[in-house]
């Protein structure tokens, strides 16, 4: 089988990216368990560009290349589950245990496997080189079985992938209820990732029925190579420094709050807190923010602001989520915001300069508050101060 030369050469990169990330996985110091998920998962996408290379460096590797790729695929979205409860876990937790139900769906890519490696030599070159089938029982049950997984992934990856997103909106949520820097942490480019794989999936097996079906459309050799080295690129630029997310972010010093929030996510709970007691405690906190400016230490979480305002954690919670109706993000950045309104105003310093100034880690964050506080950026909201003075 003569392969083709680009889709061989992004292979390659692919593959070559994919093992050098897994080696600086492995090779990092420290104990951080969501590191090897995310190791096994560079592995499984390493094992998707085995076929132009197989193809080309020795083609009788290629049927063993092809079932590999089988148990890749339905091991991946596991891996991807697994890492996002473990990077999202806390990290003196237990390990993110591995129940049963996960392993249905990588047995079922090795089921896969094993019914290739069970054809004769010739049959399974004949099948998977030039897509011709013999007569015989055993090759056409292992051609359905094989047309039947690549179609089943689908919804198992849906699943997966639902399953991931759901757990990172919960995890946004609890992040805004307890610190006010969620830059690095939220895992926006984990979502991201995981919906470009959907929509890449997704419109494979749109083609792959379109082309049996109705006509052929099969895409450029090169298309999938490219998608792939593409994706192992964009996962390790913030992959392979993503810490716990709870945790303070790669090269960033939080001292000793991370362990301080790690304790208020471990003991937060509802309770039950009177309307005067509300009140008390909101009064508490508008006394700390616009007396004793709070807000102005970008590494402020719901437990500082407890401590000083002499109350448990889960009542201030509680408190700005009922008596507010904000949550502790949403809190500390509008007075941050409302603080550095007259300084926008005034226009004699630059936006990054005030937003450092009023407590934001990150430019992009303090655009983001400023909007949804004021409605508009920085820059309108300058002009229309000018108009306005004018």
């Amino acid at each position: 089988m003569t392969a083709d030369p680009l889709a061989f050469l992004l292979s390659a990169a692919a593959l070559g990216q994919a093992i050098l990330c897994v080696v600086l996985l492995i090779t990092r110091t420290g104990q951080d368990r969501h590191r090897r998920w995310l190791a096994l998962s560079f592995m499984g996408l390493g094992v998707l560009a085995l076929g132009p290379v197989s193809a080309a460096l020795f083609a009788p590797l290629y049927p063993l290349a092809m079932g590999l790729v089988l148990v890749a695929l339905y091991a991946l979205p596991v891996l991807f589950w697994l890492y996002t409860r473990e990077v999202t876990n806390l990290p003196d937790a237990d390990p993110v245990a591995v129940s049963w139900k996960h392993m249905i769906a990588p047995v079922s890519g090795l089921a896969g496997l094993a019914a290739i490696l069970s054809l004769p030599a010739e049959t399974r070159e004949a099948m998977l080189f030039s897509g011709t089938l013999d007569e015989s029982s055993h090759a056409e049950a292992v051609a359905l079985l094989i047309f039947v997984l690549v179609i089943g992934w689908t919804p198992v990856s849906t699943g997966y992938a639902l399953a991931i997103q759901r757990r990172l909106i919960r995890h946004r949520r609890l992040l805004r209820e307890n610190v006010s820097n969620t830059d690095g942490r939220d895992l926006i480019w984990l979502s991201g990732i995981i919906l470009v794989i959907a929509i890449i999936w997704g419109s494979a097996v749109i083609l792959l029925l379109l082309d049996n079906l109705v006509a052929d459309l099969a895409p450029p050799a090169s298309l999938g190579p490219l998608m792939l080295l593409t994706l192992i690129m964009a996962l390790s630029l913030r992959g392979l420094d993503q810490g716990y997310a709870f945790t303070p972010p790669p090269g960033r010093n939080l001292s000793a709050s991370a362990a301080e929030e790690t304790e208020t996510f471990r003991k937060y709970r509802k309770s039950a807190l009177s309307d005067d007691d509300a009140k008390r405690i909101a009064q508490r906190l508008e006394d700390a923010m616009q007396q004793d400016r709070l807000y102005l230490d970008p590494n402020l979480s719901l437990t500082k602001l407890a401590r000083h305002v002499r109350v448990a954690s889960n009542h201030v919670s509680q408190t700005l989520n009922e008596a507010l109706e904000e949550t502790f993000f949403d809190y500390v950045n509008r007075w941050r915001i409302e603080a550095a309104l007259p300084h926008i105003a005034e226009g004699k310093e630059t936006v990054l300069t005030i937003a450092l100034d009023v407590g934001f880690n990150t430019r992009s964050t303090f655009y983001t508050a400023f909007k949804r506080v004021t409605g508009m950026t920085p820059r309108a909201y300058r002009e229309t101060a000018k108009k306005t003075a004018g």
